[in-house]
């Protein structure tokens, strides 16, 4: 479960995270939807403890979102870039796994 509790960010003027507040289940997807410069990197690096939010709780499955061991708690996102921020050399599937087939954490290619 991810928790976002009225988290606000900024960066000089331009407030991009307004108190979003949101909750999305254990083993639900969800999809954040708009347009260039809205917030949705935002939101998605505060959860992962990128970016620190002026105000408000981060928290997943009811923990303060990074706490503990950081690679444990990486390990069980995936973030994929648009366009041109794809190794262009790997197919989309490898793009996609890039973390699990690497580092300390990398699981075998079976799984």
């Amino acid at each position: 479960m991810i928790k976002m509790d009225n988290v606000h960010k900024a960066f000089g003027d331009n407030r991009v995270l307004r108190g979003m507040t949101l909750e999305i289940p254990r083993a639900s997807s969800m999809v954040i939807i708009g347009g260039s410069g809205t917030g949705k990197s935002v939101a998605l690096k505060s959860v992962l403890g990128l970016i620190t939010p002026d105000s408000g709780e981060i928290y997943v499955d009811g923990k303060p979102a990074g706490s503990g061991d950081r690679d444990a708690f990486l390990a069980r996102f995936g973030m994929l870039f648009q366009g041109g921020a794809l190794f262009d050399s790997l197919p989309v599937w490898q793009n996609v796994a890039f973390r699990l087939q690497r580092g300390a954490l990398k699981r075998p290619a079976s799984e």
